[in-house]
């Protein structure tokens, strides 16, 4: 009676009786594609009244019915979709507005019935769980994944895909709820049907994802890399002008105190740029295309959400000389790319600061030994091979010293 106006068609049903999961072989896409074209059908007021009270988000209503004794058994599910009350707090949340302040109390539905023993982990027909909705676009809400985590969510439930939720959250830049993900413990080796895991899935999915991802898998590991946050070296303030050790020009303090402490454990490693920790490059500026990362551009070519200042034409421009240069040599923060294999096995090397202030190539007929030893550098210790960040100095608009020595960690731009 209370169907939510949805239906699974035969051939629907037919696909979803496969055991296992289900890859693109066994019509995956196609699955998708009719469970989107189903769902499109979702009517709310053809859901029980329990069901639509948490879908609407009244939580006047929801207690009520608590008091009066008249709540469902909270294991149950709803529609022929099979959607659980975690569910549909979700999606209501996500779909519901209102025009009267705290109306819509989705949030604090959820975690009362969480309180009430509600299981959060309940799979609809896909393997979908509150937490896959949760951290879904456009609507991902970063309060409801912390919720239900906080109340026993399985971070690495698996849909009939074999996906788990943070592997969409990659393909979709959520960096906030990435971050959260990996916060409690998310497991980057849990392949999906077509035998893709986040640990490998990661590395296309743009800068700030590879960013946020990577930091994990360091800490993980108990290993520290330079510059992985924007903070003081020593107290970890954020939010304050920080000045770079004259030295190595890579730590930063945000005083001459937390310098003064730091300097016991820093000076072991705090080299100067030399001969032996840099390489000396010169700028090539004709024109090249733009600096715009791959994976944002699928993103917008497949209809996902993407910043439109990822597409301003400061992010995206070409080759660029900075200003400032009679004032002494710049230290930038610099990201070299290996782009194209080119004649001769290598392309020119591309070479851009944050915010394109600095843009050029490097081309390895001006000084094939540098180059060779930045590509190494890049190629040995970047990500993916084909790309890193280093501290450098542009001491003039044609020459560049780049500190192979120490590899800064992902940023992300």
């Amino acid at each position: 009676m209370f169907n939510g106006g949805l239906t699974v068609p035969p051939a629907m049903a037919s696909l979803l009786s496969q055991d296992g999961y289900i890859d693109l072989p066994r019509h995956g896409q196609r699955l998708r594609e009719m469970y989107r074209a189903e769902s499109l059908h979702f009517e709310p007021r053809a859901l029980s009244p329990f069901a639509l009270t948490v879908f609407c988000g009244n939580l006047a209503l929801v207690e009520e019915t608590f008091a009066h004794g008249l709540a469902p058994d909270l294991s149950r599910t709803e529609t022929p979709f099979k959607i659980g009350y975690a569910s549909m707090a979700v999606l209501g949340s996500q779909r519901v507005s209102g025009d009267i302040p705290r109306s819509l109390r989705h949030l604090e539905i959820l975690r009362l019935l969480c309180g009430k023993g509600l299981p959060v982990d309940l799979e609809d027909i896909m393997g979908f769980t509150a937490l896959h909705h949760a951290t879904a676009a456009p609507n991902a809400s970063e309060d409801f994944t912390r919720c239900l985590l906080q109340h026993g969510a399985n971070v690495n439930h698996r849909n009939r895909f074999g996906e788990i939720s943070l592997l969409g959250c990659m393909q979709l830049d959520l960096v906030p709820i990435i971050s959260i993900l990996l916060e409690h413990g998310v497991d980057l080796d849990i392949p999906d049907a077509d035998g893709v895991t986040a640990r490998h899935h990661y590395l296309y999915c743009g800068p700030r994802v590879i960013a946020v991802v990577a930091d994990s898998i360091r800490k993980r590991s108990g290993v520290v890399a330079p510059r992985t946050d924007k903070c003081c070296d020593t107290c970890a303030v954020r939010g304050v002008k920080l000045k770079i050790c004259g030295h190595c020009k890579v730590a930063r303090y945000c005083s001459q105190k937390c310098q003064a402490a730091a300097r016991p454990v820093h000076k072991s490693e705090c080299t100067a740029f030399s001969p032996y920790t840099t390489v000396t490059v010169e700028p090539f500026y004709e024109t090249f295309g733009r600096t715009m990362p791959v994976a944002d551009y699928t993103r917008r070519l497949f209809g996902y959400p993407t910043s439109d200042a990822s597409f301003s034409e400061r992010h995206t421009r070409t080759s660029h000389v900075p200003r400032g240069l009679r004032n002494g040599p710049k230290v930038l923060v610099v990201k070299v790319q290996i782009p194209a294999l080119g004649e001769g096995g290598m392309g020119d090397l591309l070479i851009y600061t944050k915010r394109r202030a600095f843009a050029c190539t490097i081309r390895r007929v001006d000084n094939s030994h540098e180059y060779d030893r930045l590509s190494a550098a890049v190629r040995n210790h970047g990500i993916a091979g084909v790309k890193a960040y280093f501290m450098a100095e542009l001491e003039s608009r044609d020459k560049l010293v780049v500190k192979i020595s120490d590899v800064l960690a992902e940023q992300p731009w």
